[in-house]
């Protein structure tokens, strides 16, 4: 009776904290592969749901510029909807509180100076998110790859 006990208790544990460690999961998420990104023009991201999601709050972009002399400028763009967040109604907007995730990427950006860096940022609640990549240099394209982690 005791084994049955013990076991019991092991499994309501190891259940319990998959069931955590599935919460807390980092949700990798590619946003651009290889888009070029025109001089002074926007790319935006797919929506992403995060209603279904229960992030703690982190949120991490991995851009990598490959090619082009141009800048790069990363926002977000959010939407509290009812609606899907793919929806053509769907209004996204970055709010008056945010701050862009980062303002001057280059393709000599980053530590190493080879165009990979990582930011974090936090942006308001919301049900939709849309990440925005803007080249802000006015002449030269630039071809960029980010995945977005959010846990």
């Amino acid at each position: 009776m005791r084994h049955y006990k013990l076991l019991s208790i092991l499994l309501v544990l190891f259940f319990t904290s998959t069931a955590f460690a599935a919460q807390n999961a980092i949700i990798p998420n590619v946003i651009f592969n290889s888009r070029v990104v025109a001089a002074s023009t926007t790319q935006r991201s797919v929506p992403i749901d995060l209603s279904s999601l229960k992030p703690a709050g982190f949120f991490s972009l991995h851009v990598s510029v490959t090619s082009g002399s141009g800048t790069a400028k990363i926002e977000y763009e959010l939407s509290n909807t009812k609606l899907k967040c793919n929806d053509p109604a769907v209004v996204y907007v970055t709010p008056s509180s945010a701050t862009d995730i980062v303002t001057a990427h280059t393709v000599t950006s980053g530590p190493d100076s080879d165009g990979n860096d990582s930011y974090s940022f936090e942006p308001e609640l919301a049900s939709c998110l849309k990440i925005a990549a803007a080249e802000t240099g006015g002449i030269n394209p630039i071809t960029l790859t980010a995945t977005l982690d959010i846990q």
